[in-house]
């Protein structure tokens, strides 16, 4: 009665030993940042904090496997639970004597501390035993490497228009070396504004940290709106960097709103009297009341009866709180009629656009038939004077004639 019952358990254990066997396949060569691992080896492998590596994994099927996938990962990390060291393909079928290449990633946090570990590869499917090669590690540091751990706004994630922004940045040493004259920049490039920083030194003991302030004035009357803020960290002189981006709203100062026009256009005279053939000249003076520099373009369509020039330009940048003034030279031609002429001279700055009339008002030269005669007049009146001279000389020897003559 034993014996059977010693056979059945035998012929059970047998029936189990076959039902599950391990994974019909062969791991042939493991590779980390193209070097080949050897797990019998007790030489570690050198990987770098906050660096990423690929993981090339080649093995050969012996049976055709059905949802298989490989893993690979790294035990030990304190935040394991919320970001793991490993990464594994998608499920696959393998299939007899074909071998296989499969590539993973695996980023070394910043934050896992200095040791020695071992990189676990899996081979599985849904039931046979799994197929595993554990190689050994050490996880470093490197040599130079600084990280902002963090930026933090004062006022936070708001500020009005013409007030100051205090921006704290924290940076910490992830590296071997001490690091000394750190410079620190904020940035915001939509507003133009910057500002520079130095901290002394960051010690290179674990995770050392040091904050920088850095203060900012937001200009006044700022569109409102949200802007990036770039936070850049130079370091071991100035060779190396790490930047962050930040976004932080601007909120519209009420005192910058005007019910005043901000820009003033003004024609000098409106109306000028020249005799044809000569020059009129419009000054056209145009002030900007505003607190942004603006551009404006003077234009003149052109006439038959005259020339028409801008001087000393035809485009104006006039900046805030200036005025700048501009002429138009109107240049009658000979030939024009007598009497008024008029042209519209248009002032544009964006949507705002005026109107200005420039009229000329032309009159005639002198008429010949009237030139003729005071040119005859003043011909006789030269001949008078010389026939009076002559006239004076004559008597004046008739007289001395006279004389002799007694």
């Amino acid at each position: 009665m034993n014996k059977i019952k010693i056979i059945t358990i035998l012929a059970i254990f047998l029936a189990v030993i076959s039902a599950v066997s391990a994974l019909p396949a062969v791991l042939e060569e493991v590779q980390v940042d193209d070097t080949i691992l050897q797990e019998t080896t007790i030489n570690r492998l050198s990987l770098e904090r906050g660096e990423d590596y690929e993981v090339r994994v080649r093995f050969t099927a012996l049976e055709d496997i059905n949802d298989a996938e490989v893993r690979v990962f790294i035990s030990g990390y304190e935040y394991s639970d919320i970001d793991d060291i490993e990464d594994k393909t998608t499920v696959f079928d393998a299939e007899e004597n074909v071998t296989y290449v499969k590539k993973l990633n695996i980023l070394i946090p910043d934050d896992v501390d200095k040791d020695d570990y071992k990189l676990r590869v899996i081979i599985s499917d849904r039931y046979n035993d799994e197929l595993t090669a554990n190689y050994n590690l050490k996880l470093d540091v490197p040599r130079n490497s600084l990280k902002i751990t963090d930026v933090v706004f004062n006022p936070a994630n708001a500020v009005r228009s013409g007030s100051a922004l205090l921006t704290t940045v924290r940076v910490e040493n992830k590296g071997e070396k001490e690091q000394n004259d750190v410079r620190v920049t904020v940035n915001i490039p939509g507003l133009g504004i910057s500002s520079t920083e130095y901290i002394d030194e960051i010690d290179n003991g674990d995770e050392e940290e040091e904050t920088e302030e850095i203060f900012l004035r937001i200009p006044k009357c700022a569109k409102s709106g949200n802007y990036d803020v770039d936070i850049e960290v130079e370091y071991s002189q100035r060779k190396y960097k790490v930047t962050e981006k930040e976004t932080i709203t601007v909120l519209e100062d009420e005192t910058c709103k005007e019910d005043t026009p901000k820009t003033t256009i003004t024609l000098g005279n409106q109306m000028q009297n020249v005799i044809a053939g000569q020059t009129a000249t419009f000054p056209i003076t145009v002030t900007n009341a505003g607190r942004t520099s603006k551009t404006f373009i003077v234009t003149i369509p052109s006439a038959d009866w005259a020339t028409i020039t801008i001087t000393p330009t035809s485009t104006l940048v006039v900046p805030a709180g200036q005025t700048q003034t501009v002429f138009a030279n109107v240049q009658v031609s000979k030939d024009t009629p007598q009497g008024a002429h008029s042209l519209t001279a248009t002032v544009s700055s964006g949507d705002t656009v005026q109107e200005l009339t420039l009229t000329t008002t032309v009159q005639q030269t002198k008429s010949s038939a009237r030139a003729i005669f005071e040119t005859i007049l003043i011909v006789l009146v030269v001949l008078l004077v010389i026939l009076g001279i002559i006239i004076g000389i004559a008597h004046l020897r008739n007289k001395e004639d006279a004389e002799t003559y007694y």
